[in-house]
């Protein structure tokens, strides 16, 4: 048997009911989960090459798997099985975020490796390890999906764009500048998602912000493979 059943948030998904099986968002998991699947096939592209790489290649293959990974458990524990695996279950898509985060911090600061002093590098390679330490605690304690939306800015806004502006600046690689705007589209998303902009409650803003996340994705590899693909 198939029933449909409205949420009490009006705004959400309404929850699917095939017999038993209660599978809350499915548009909301679904959308989250082509994230993770272009994430995947992203992930794939790094193991599969065999040229020349940079320092950073390792970190930016591995952002791409922790988000696949990370982005999966967010689509069925932070969504689709709610009913079944209760909230704490999200704080698994949560905690891999940061790991993806991670790394693309360390690998920002590997591209800048032969342009700025080892004393800047090893500055920014504790701090960014104190980041994830700190915030990934604050996680796993507290509740709140607002940390890992912290962490994210930190990330990409902090951390990421004036080093790759920097790389860009120094060694006039386009991958570099790709990277800029990328992180400039990133911003869309977000303000969909924090000003909860949505068609309706089959398309909401969780919805519009994943498919937006998954371009995000295509944009972000075709600027790392610029950057790491290949010595330039």
């Amino acid at each position: 048997m198939f029933k449909v059943m409205d949420n009490i948030d009006p705004i959400l998904n309404p929850t699917l009911f095939l017999g038993n099986f209660e599978w809350r968002e499915p548009v909301t998991t679904l959308t989250d989960f082509l994230t993770a699947i272009v994430c995947f096939f992203i992930y794939l592209q790094f193991k599969r090459y065999k040229g020349a790489k940079t320092e950073s290649f390792i970190h930016y293959q591995y952002y791409f798997l922790a988000f696949a990974i990370g982005m999966t458990s967010a689509a069925w524990f932070g969504h689709g099985l709610q009913a079944y695996v209760g909230f704490d279950w999200k704080k698994i898509g949560w905690v891999m975020s940061a790991i993806g985060f991670l790394n693309i911090e360390l690998a920002s600061i590997k591209d800048n490796k032969n342009i700025l002093s080892q004393r800047v590098i090893k500055g920014l390679t504790y701090f960014v390890y104190l980041q994830f330490i700190v915030l990934v605690s604050l996680m796993v304690y507290y509740q709140n999906f607002k940390i890992p939306q912290i962490n994210s800015t930190i990330t990409f806004v902090l951390i990421a764009l004036p080093l790759q502006l920097n790389a860009y600046f120094k060694t006039q690689k386009k991958g570099h500048l790709f990277f800029v705007f990328t992180i400039i589209y990133a911003l869309l998303p977000g303000l969909i998602y924090n000003n909860k902009i949505s068609i309706n409650h089959w398309f909401n803003y969780h919805d519009i912000s994943h498919v937006l996340m998954a371009t995000f994705m295509l944009l972000l590899f075709y600027s790392v493979r610029k950057i790491s693909f290949s010595e330039q």
